[in-house]
């Protein structure tokens, strides 16, 4: 737990306590989240963690930094927390935009076929399960038993994975396209596209909007590092 408000240590170095597994000091410090755990960290994770905490600045802007606030952010995850963030998941998964394909305009609607389809069906497949399809935005009740598969499964991810994939699903507003880029059957570009397609569509039809041009471009920054994430834990 660092108290101090100003930037006290000379040197920042990683040492490993076990296979694949990093603390950070800095100088003989060992660091330590919010709450005050040891932030045990992947060699990857641990060099971005030893590059940001190498950088010049206050402590408060160093905390905020994407991989620091990431990592003491799972570090910090309680039993309560995750039960939350699951539950949330679950919720995703049962009015999963991938389901919904627009009944018009056609051109549209074959474009969200295309995508949506492989995704829906690679699901159903990964976990036994059967999803509802609709046409429109009309909500479609989804099989009962599907929350409880669903959530059996994030219960096995640790802290990392998990809020891995709680972020990126809300990056990518789907739990299906979420886990389809976690396992590698989509790749980042086409999980992307999955997920915008609609504003795609728009911008192709009507032209660019300033502030929404703008605004996609934070959040594909933000997907970026989010997928970063992924190849690191």
């Amino acid at each position: 737990m660092i108290i101090s408000k100003e930037k006290y240590w000379k040197r920042v170095r990683k040492e490993e306590q076990s296979k694949n597994s990093f603390l950070i000091y800095l100088d003989e410090v060992c660091l330590r989240s919010d709450q005050g755990h040891k932030v045990k960290l992947s060699e990857q994770l641990a060099d971005e963690i030893l590059r940001e905490w190498s950088a010049d600045g206050k402590i408060i802007a160093i905390k905020n930094s994407f991989f620091t606030k990431f990592c003491f952010s799972a570090t910090d995850t309680t039993e309560k927390e995750r039960e939350v963030i699951i539950n949330r998941l679950v919720e995703y998964g049962n009015c999963d935009p991938i389901c919904y394909i627009a009944s018009e305009p056609k051109k549209l609607h074959l474009k969200q076929e295309n995508l949506y389809n492989p995704l829906i069906d690679w699901a159903e497949e990964f976990f036994s399960i059967k999803l509802n399809r609709a046409t429109g935005l009309l909500f479609i009740e989804q099989p009962s038993l599907n929350s409880g598969i669903i959530k059996k499964y994030l219960e096995k991810c640790d802290n990392f994975h998990l809020s891995a994939i709680h972020e990126l699903t809300k990056s990518l507003g789907s739990l299906f396209t979420c886990l389809a880029l976690y396992k590698k059957v989509i790749s980042p570009e086409n999980a992307w596209e999955v997920a915008n397609v609609e504003d795609n569509f728009r911008i192709e039809v009507w032209g660019k909007v300033e502030e929404e041009t703008q605004k996609k471009i934070v959040d594909f920054d933000h997907f970026k590092y989010l997928v970063k994430i992924l190849k690191m834990i």
